[in-house]
């Protein structure tokens, strides 16, 4: 999500914990595909809606 949001390398290491930027970047440099798009618009779109109500 971090990837999709385009946030630096070093702002996900430091969210994420690790004590190695590769750990990061292992995960972070994949390509972000049209469906992952879709998918991480629908999952925003549900975070912001009430859970209850």
């Amino acid at each position: 999500m971090l990837a999709f949001l385009k946030a630096h390398p070093k702002v996900a290491q430091a969210i994420l914990r690790h004590s190695q930027i590769r750990t990061t970047m292992d995960g972070y440099t994949h390509v972000v595909g049209d469906s992952e798009r879709e998918a991480f618009a629908m999952l925003s779109e549900l975070l912001e809606e009430p859970l209850i109500g």
